[in-house]
């Protein structure tokens, strides 16, 4: 019997997805504070994934 690996998830694909659901849970709930909060969730984890894409691209030559 083979044994099961773990799932592997790349980093950006996982905080892509949180972002996802935090924008959504801003979008639907009917809760004011719970749509501010998944707001900046959204937008922090946002800024997170620009700054790791940005973090893994090469510097400019000049």
């Amino acid at each position: 019997m083979t044994r099961k690996r773990p799932i592997r998830i790349p980093t950006e694909t996982l905080l892509d997805a949180a972002r996802s659901a935090a924008d959504r849970l801003a979008h639907l709930s009917r809760d004011p504070q719970v749509r501010r909060d998944a707001a900046r969730v959204a937008q922090a984890v946002g800024s997170l994934l620009t700054s790791i894409r940005q973090a893994g691209k090469p510097p400019p030559r000049r």
